[in-house]
């Protein structure tokens, strides 16, 4: 199974902001990170990389109790990813 390992070993986990923008603009494929939820969060994380939001697994897992980007009560693990 060459692929799913391939694909097992794109997933990066970051629990702070400066391991997410580290992480997401230098490595290849996508970040899990905690997110409030909030649409502002969302936009900065963006800004700051280009990289964007592309799954929210019905299986959560709890990486942190807080949001990656503004440290407040996280609801959802998310996959985060840029476009190439």
């Amino acid at each position: 199974y060459p692929l799913r390992r391939q694909r097992q070993m794109c997933k990066e986990t970051a629990t702070t902001y400066e391991e997410f923008v580290e992480t997401i603009n230098n490595k290849p494929g996508f970040v899990r990170a905690m997110w409030c939820g909030d649409q502002a969060c969302e936009d900065k994380i963006k800004e700051d990389t280009t990289a964007t939001s592309r799954c929210m697994p019905f299986e959560q897992h709890q990486l942190s109790g807080t949001c990656v980007c503004c440290g407040k009560p996280a609801k959802k693990m998310v996959y985060w990813g840029k476009a190439y």
